[in-house]
């Protein structure tokens, strides 16, 4: 952050990195000390009864501070970027006529820069969506990116092919406006917004502890049977069932795999999904990134956003 911003411009901080890092304490804080309120930013806390695996806030930090947008889509809901940014823009705007400050916190760097930077002038083409659904469905994901490799090669390059939001969304762009996706520009929902990121994360080593410690803590509070009764209420086939904690399940309820096996399944996506994370956001130019293993470090966060409110109103 810098003293140097538009003050002309509405403020949104977002606070921003890897699984387990400890956003959400250090959104918190901030909430505290500057009359904030925390808008999710994370692709699968946004989904109602899973609460443990997407280690969503707890009711405890919600009555902390006012928490926004978190556990309100079905599990069975098709929710895409677009959808999220459209949302994420009108509580933003509700939080600035509230006369209080916006709090963006999660770890999707793509539901990020919907709103931050915008999508693109292609919308979300709701039919075109539901049948690459269905094909991938049919044909698994490595057909959907050989699929987008014939009408945009270069687009295979510039996004996370193992994602099959961003696989569907690509090709659902290029099919919808006869372009090449990289032609698709961005278009900020909230052009008198400023957002200033902070990206938060810890030493890989004790990054990984972290994680590691969270899910023996995820199981401990009762995982498995979260797990079963998504199953039970809305089929195996629930979209959200695809999240990193859940899908690992399906291979240890038919048997394939063994509890402990399950564990270091979980495990190994969980901090794979982390090193994703941390590449996704040290790709964006002039974003500081904050080691939570400093003891100063909520200190100088604290203190720069002082500094940046002040020197900006």
């Amino acid at each position: 952050m810098n003293e140097t911003n538009n003050t002309n411009k509405k403020k949104v901080i977002s606070v921003l990195g890897p699984t387990a890092s400890g956003k959400t304490a250090v959104a918190i804080e901030i909430a505290k000390k500057f009359n904030g309120v925390i808008i999710n930013c994370d692709s699968r806390q946004i989904y109602q009864e899973m609460f443990i695996g997407t280690a969503s806030p707890t009711p405890e930090e919600k009555a902390i501070v006012e928490h926004r947008l978190f556990n309100f889509v079905s599990p069975t809901t098709l929710y895409n970027a677009s959808d999220y940014a459209t949302a994420a823009a009108n509580e933003i705007q509700k939080v600035w006529q509230e006369g209080k400050l916006p709090i963006l916190t999660g770890g999707t760097g793509f539901y990020y820069s919907a709103i931050s930077e915008g999508l693109g002038s292609a919308g979300s083409d709701e039919a075109l969506a539901t049948e690459l659904q269905n094909e991938l469905s049919q044909k698994g994901l490595d057909f959907m990116v050989s699929k987008l490799q014939s009408l945009d090669a270069e687009a295979v390059l510039t996004i996370d092919t193992k994602n099959s939001r961003r696989v569907l969304r690509a090709i659902e762009v290029v099919i919808s406006t006869g372009k090449p996706f990289s032609q698709n520009k961005p278009e900020p929902l909230l052009p008198e917004a400023e957002f200033v990121p902070i990206v938060v994360s810890r030493p890989r080593e004790n990054l990984h502890k972290r994680i590691e410690l969270r899910i023996d803590q995820m199981f401990d509070m009762g995982l498995e049977k979260e797990v079963l009764y998504i199953i039970e209420k809305y089929s195996r086939q629930a979209s959200a069932l695809s999240s990193i904690g859940y899908r690992e399940w399906l291979d240890y309820f038919d048997g394939k795999i063994t509890m402990s096996q399950l564990r270091e399944s979980i495990l190994f996506h969980t901090r794979q999904y982390a090193k994703r994370q941390e590449t996704w956001f040290r790709k964006k130019p002039g974003i500081p990134f904050k080691d939570l293993d400093d003891p100063e470090s909520m200190k100088n966060i604290l203190e720069e956003i002082r500094k940046f409110i002040t020197h900006s109103s």
